[in-house]
């Protein structure tokens, strides 16, 4: 009896220590992630796209959106309003972190609420260490307010599928929340697609029998106006250029894997994502608790989007992926939870080792990988550039990215500088000249920014060198100045961009 009492108090203190290890791993997560924007509070191309958008006036950037952007603008209104309540980078990226933390929060509810407590914390654990997300919640654009949004839609349809049925709340939240995602991501209409996919077919499967078609019927006319809310990215991503692969690339395919499975810098990447596969997505099908969200949510999606990229459209392949990280970490926790339940030592060293490589992989990424930031690059114009120079770069975010650390220079609306429109945009232009949106500077107020008696120009127009005996240029590559017996004098490098003065002839 005694030995007994002994070896049931050395597992209650077993399991307790467990708990405490997952509790220890979210904090890890969280406190990384502060780390992150505390070590590099600069802001890189797209990020400098999300804050110009944010710091706009709220006509302008309603404009502005579809003017530049591929993805909707709830993300852009919900910074915007942030962005009145702080200002600097710091500021900016604090909200992705903040809402980063509501999803790790809402993840241990939800799973909870599904599968107990445990599951919850397993749950948690492993999103908060999946590395691509502390990578994502360091990044000043919309995929935690997604996340967050996606998983409370996701639990709404949980509850329709387990009951069967939907009070009017549940279905009002369905709707919204499902609205919402489609109209916060770009590609968040392929993701509501299948989470809607596969509460409709678990819905049959359960209930058609007992209650009929109603309950499927509903679930279908509720989808009915995200569906339509999706014509949104539809429309504006069908002239939009896109990037990703175009060609059954298996190294480029494994370097995406593994930025989706492991982060950034990882060792080996065109074969490191493909071992991720097999120790991270596949194991969670060996339980039929978490098997359903890995194959709905997780492989089945990530097999159409590679078809759909290879033969439709091409498609930023890791950052689409990483859309359905929540489901991963959904399927991996519970599957971890069964692991640990069921007593095997095999299956917990499997569970605590992967939760291991995931937070060694998330601080590899944290540490190895620095983001390129418009800040040196501006001080280094304004400290050595003459008091009336003139810089040339390559279109409206490298523009906005010099002017927002340039200390002389405006605050200005997204639409405030644009280059030229040529080809499609143009003959938009054309139709909408003298209305309302050729009126409210959808097509650009000025053809550049002058910041003090400097001047940055969004493009190089040749018209503008005539009589500048030097000229500062941006440029994405380091090469020659542009003319014919011009000479490169200085020179600034980072990742991709080079930062030089140049001389005309005869200047």
């Amino acid at each position: 009896m005694t030995a007994f009492k002994v070896a049931q108090g050395s597992w209650v203190f077993m399991e307790e220590k467990h708990k405490i290890f997952l509790v220890l791993v979210i904090l890890f997560g969280v406190l990384l992630r502060l780390w992150n924007i505390h070590a590099d509070p600069t802001l890189w191309l797209d990020e400098v796209f999300s804050a110009q958008m944010a710091e706009s006036p709220l006509r302008d950037l309603v404009l502005a959106v579809p003017r530049f952007d591929t993805h909707p603008p709830l993300y852009y209104l919900q910074l915007h309003v942030w962005s009145l309540l702080g200002e600097g980078d710091y500021w900016m990226l604090l909200n992705s972190v903040l809402l980063d933390v509501l999803v790790i929060l809402s993840l241990f509810h939800i799973a909870g609420r599904h599968w107990g407590r445990p599951a919850g914390l397993w749950v948690a654990a492993v999103y908060a260490v999946l590395p691509l997300n502390v990578f994502f919640a360091q990044n000043l654009r919309m995929y935690a307010l997604f996340f967050l949004e996606l998983v409370w839609l996701w639990h709404m349809l949980e509850l329709r599928v387990r009951a069967g049925r939907a009070s009017g709340g549940t279905r009002g939240g369905t709707v919204l929340l499902g609205l919402a995602t489609t109209l916060t991501h770009g590609m968040g209409f392929f993701v509501v697609f299948f989470v809607y996919f596969q509460a409709l077919v678990r819905i049959w499967r359960l209930h058609h029998a007992a209650q009929g078609l109603r309950p499927a019927m509903l679930l279908v006319l509720d989808y009915v106006p995200v569906a339509l809310a999706a014509g949104y990215s539809l429309g504006i991503g069908s002239f939009r250029r896109t990037e990703g692969i175009t060609g059954l690339d298996l190294a480029g395919l494994g370097t995406h894997l593994t930025i989706t499975l492991f982060g950034m810098e990882f060792p080996a990447p065109a074969v490191s994502g493909y071992l991720g596969v097999l120790l991270l997505l596949l194991p969670p099908l060996w339980k039929a608790r978490s098997r359903g969200i890995m194959l709905w949510l997780v492989l089945l999606p990530a097999v159409t989007m590679i078809l759909l990229t290879l033969t439709v459209k091409s498609v930023f392949m890791y950052r689409t992926l990483g859309l359905f990280t929540p489901f991963m970490a959904l399927s991996m926790g519970i599957f971890y939870a069964t692991l640990w339940q069921g007593h095997s030592v095999q299956g917990r060293a499997l569970s605590v080792l992967t939760i291991a490589v995931l937070v060694l992989a998330s601080l590899n990424s944290s540490l190895a990988f620095r983001k390129e930031g418009y800040r040196d690059m501006a001080l280094l114009w304004d400290r050595e550039a003459a008091p009336d120079a003139v810089l040339f770069v390559d279109g409206s975010v490298n523009l906005w990215g010099i002017a927002r650390y340039l200390p002389d220079a405006p605050r200005i609306s997204a639409l405030e500088v644009q280059p030229p429109v040529r080809d499609g945009m143009l003959a938009l232009k054309r139709k909408l000249e003298g209305g309302y949106f050729d009126r409210a500077g959808l097509f650009g107020r000025s053809d550049h920014l002058q910041a003090g008696p400097r001047q940055i120009w969004p493009y190089l127009a040749p018209e503008r060198l005539e009589g500048l005996p030097t000229y500062w240029i941006l440029g994405q590559e380091k090469t020659a100045c542009p003319r014919p017996g011009d000479q490169l004098l200085r020179e600034f490098e980072t990742p991709g961009k080079w930062l030089g003065e140049c001389g005309t002839p005869g200047g």
